[in-house]
């Protein structure tokens, strides 16, 4: 069977940005040409590649098969020719992506060090709560995020597990009574989103009678000018318990529900598989793993050090 390269890197593209019409833009060619080249594929290789689960296109069993064993192959292949290239010398420059808060909290004062010892390694960072796209379209070489990015072609390395706290100034309590997490119903709360769903590391640690709804809702669509606002008296908010440990020891916060064992999320390093063996991408690996959070507390906790070799996700 000789298979269309062509045609497969149309297939690799339209299942890495999630639609056609995307795949088409960033391809330069027409949604229609698209549906033809995976239609011409699909009878090509006499298996369905996409299925509808519901109302979503997802890909069949054997579509991820193929999208992981191309994407490997097409990624190796563009890092062969970035490396040759550049007459066989590897490339040691890197962009670095993370959440805003983490990034500029921790990262930016932890990774001096490795670039001090590290003189010809070159780090340039991109802070933003959307790492998924960067990361697929190789515009971030490593990603350090607290959200899961389950795609065939991704490495993930487990790092620490955040800790969050609800927070509010003793002078908003004095105003808003805030003795259980239902009273929250009534009160004024930061949030990163109008729905809310940035709260969902409380309400999914609540059962249902004690789960409130949150008919207040300020949308501020950073981690820091929610703490800022907080501090301000706009409201409560849950937020990274390492990003206001100053805030805690000073008393110009307090902890609400401080035995609520609120959920957790873990923070893990993402890259590329065909980048992962990469001497640069290894290097910063191995020192993001051997930070050292100590003076953080109980802020962050259970790291996993893992190899090179750890599972993906």
């Amino acid at each position: 069977m000789r298979l269309d390269l062509d045609k497969l890197h149309i297939f690799v593209t339209v299942a890495r940005v999630g639609n056609h019409a995307a795949a088409a833009r960033q391809l330069h060619l027409t949604p229609s040409a698209v549906s033809h080249a995976l239609r011409k594929l699909e009878e090509t290789l006499g298996r369905e590649l996409w299925e509808w689960r519901g109302r979503r296109r997802q890909l069949t069993e054997q579509g991820a098969q193929l999208v992981q064993a191309c994407g490997q192959a097409f990624d190796q292949l563009e890092e062969v020719a970035r490396l040759l290239s550049r007459g066989g010398e590897p490339d040691r420059r890197l962009v670095l992506g993370c959440t805003p808060e983490f990034g500029a909290t921790l990262l930016l004062a932890k990774l001096r060090p490795l670039l001090d010892a590290e003189p010809a390694l070159h780090l340039d960072f991109h802070f933003s709560n959307d790492l998924a796209r960067p990361l697929l379209h190789d515009e971030l070489d490593l990603a350090v995020d607290c959200k899961p990015h389950p795609h065939p072609t991704i490495h993930r390395t487990p790092m620490f597990r955040e800790k969050y706290v609800v927070v509010a100034t003793p002078a908003l309590l004095e105003r808003y009574p805030v003795r259980a997490p239902l009273d929250l119903r009534r009160t004024p709360v930061l949030s990163l989103d109008r729905e809310g769903t940035w709260w969902n590391n409380l309400l999914r640690a609540l059962p249902g009678p004690r789960r409130p709804t949150l008919e207040r809702i300020i949308v501020i669509n950073h981690v820091r000018g929610m703490i800022n606002g907080t501090l301000a008296g706009y409201g409560v908010s849950l937020v990274p318990k390492y990003s206001v440990l100053d805030e805690l020891a000073s008393g110009a916060l307090c902890v609400l529900f401080p035995r609520l064992q609120l959920l957790e999320d873990t923070f893990s390093i993402f890259q590329k598989l065909s980048r992962a063996g990469r001497p640069a991408n290894q290097l910063l690996t191995r020192f993001l793993l051997g930070l050292d959070v100590r003076e953080l507390g109980d802020a962050l906790g259970g790291r996993a050090r893992l190899s090179a070799a750890s599972n993906r996700t």
